[in-house]
């Protein structure tokens, strides 16, 4: 008898555990499915950045310094000189390669370069010769595209001759 009473009282328990189903539930959602959730009244503590941050900053330009960084910073190239693009890194984990990958502007491929970071936090990329015309450079944390800038290469400037 005791063993009745004790299947009795575990089924009783375990009826009144289930949840009863409200009408959102009775709808039809597929197994998986996220339900969206209305959080317009919602307290928010903590802003969140749209993409991780992987470079404290970047310089592009045609002169690097004695710490091997751009040291003038410019879209602006003219003919003749090499562009560089140095990244300064927030993190430089185990592994990381960073790269750079030059393009024209309508991303015909130019150039790419690729470096094992080694715990270092300052990459610098260059790109020489350059013809004239507008180009794009994309610098790579790993995958992560970290920075991306537009330049000009100039063409040399037109002499002005005498005519006689």
């Amino acid at each position: 008898m005791l063993k009745y009473a004790t299947v009795a009282l575990c089924a009783i328990a375990l009826l009144a555990c289930q949840k009863s189903e409200g009408p959102a539930a009775s709808r039809a959602a597929k197994p998986g499915a996220v339900q969206p959730s209305d959080v317009r009244n919602a307290k928010v503590n903590e802003v969140i950045p749209k993409v991780p941050q992987f470079v404290d900053h970047a310089l592009l330009g045609s002169e690097v310094g004695p710490d091997g960084m751009v040291s003038k910073e410019s879209n602006s190239i003219a003919q003749g000189q090499p562009v560089y693009l140095t990244m300064v890194f927030r993190e430089s984990p185990p592994g990381l390669q960073a790269s750079a990958v030059w393009t024209t502007i309508d991303k015909k491929p130019v150039s790419t370069e690729r470096k094992e970071m080694n715990g270092a936090k300052v990459a610098t990329f260059a790109l020489t010769p350059v013809k004239p015309g507008r180009y794009l450079v994309v610098g790579y944390w790993g995958g992560n595209v970290a920075a991306q800038r537009e330049f000009e290469v100039a063409g040399a400037p037109k002499r002005k001759g005498k005519k006689g």
